[in-house]
């Protein structure tokens, strides 16, 4: 039974629910919320000893006095531009389930005046055919993250695709590995980790991982002897140990290298500065992929076995 000292709360969810400046809400209107929400009767002396305490608390809420109105709640954690980048976000992640996504923009707009709610649902551009059936995400990134803080081995299944359009586990074994950061690359989420009886890190994704289990083991190698830095430059989740790679790139491609490999780079403009070298550390293997993308625009200097890589997927591809 909902007794009168939660009247306060009653009149915070009111008017975060349904007052902004263009709902502006007066005391008969919030004892009307009260009524048919909470069947609660409230006087105006209670009503506005209510959200005397509210802004003794802190919360910006605008008054009579201010406004000649009523009262209307004026600042929110989130405001809809926040929102609506959320739930743009999360709409895009391809890694959480179509049900939990539905459930997360759910409580985003929650966030929201129930007015609002609408104007700022699910993103009209979402993909919802490529959304991944594995419904063990979050419950993944909640074990991992314990896994990681707690400096302990994880076991998991990794799954894949096959024919029928079904995860399916890679193999019938289980993966051990030493676990050490979770990140976002390349549209997808990785648990960055080193495998037992290797010594570089690798990324698996964790919307392919199921049947995680935390291991009363701790992890093989530390964090601080890892070599984590090796990840910083990573391109589509290929690790590996960096090496010195060296570009000659169009003026066009300028936003891109910044972008994919950070504003820390190395920058050599030419002469008519219509082409710059860029120099980085950076693993290896992803770059082949990268500079196969930006074929036209870009070329590998160096390492030269790297530069003989590209070469070689130029020359033996499906089209010739």
């Amino acid at each position: 039974m909902i007794t009168d000292k939660s009247n306060i709360l009653c009149i915070l969810n009111i008017l975060r629910d349904y007052s902004d400046e263009s709902h502006i809400l007066n005391a008969r209107e919030i004892n009307e919320k009260l009524k048919a929400l909470y069947g609660k009767d409230a006087d105006r002396r209670t009503i506005y000893g209510c959200i005397e305490a509210l802004i003794s608390l802190g919360y910006d809420i605008s008054t009579f006095e201010e406004n000649r109105s009523g009262f209307f709640l004026r600042e929110r954690d989130f405001d809809p531009a926040d929102v609506r980048l959320l739930i743009d976000a999360v709409s895009g992640f391809e890694y959480i389930s179509r049900k939990q996504t539905d459930e997360l923009v759910k409580k985003l707009q929650n966030m929201l005046p129930v007015h609002e709610r609408k104007r700022y649902g699910p993103s009209n551009i979402l993909r919802t055919d490529k959304k991944s059936p594995n419904s063990e995400v979050f419950l993944n990134i909640e074990l991992l993250d314990q896994a990681i803080n707690e400096k302990k081995k994880v076991s998991f299944m990794y799954m894949d695709y096959d024919y029928e359009k079904k995860l399916v586990p890679r193999r019938s074994e289980p993966y051990i590995a030493s676990p050490y950061a979770m990140i976002a690359e390349s549209e997808h989420y990785y648990l960055v980790m080193i495998k037992d009886g290797h010594t570089d890190p690798s990324f698996y994704r964790i919307d392919m991982m199921k049947d995680i289990t935390i291991l009363d083991e701790d992890i093989s190698i530390s964090k601080k002897d890892a070599d984590l830095d090796s990840v910083k430059k990573v391109v589509y989740a290929h690790a590996g140990r960096p090496e010195q790679i060296r570009l000659r790139c169009d003026r066009s491609a300028l936003r891109y290298c910044l972008e994919r490999f950070g504003f820390d780079i190395i920058i050599i403009p030419s002469k008519d500065k219509n082409t710059f070298e860029a120099v980085f550390n950076a693993p290896p293997e992803g770059i082949v992929y990268w500079a196969l993308q930006q074929l036209e625009h870009v070329e590998v200097l160096a390492p030269l076995s790297l530069r003989q890589r590209v070469i070689d997927a130029v020359k033996n591809n499906k089209y010739n």
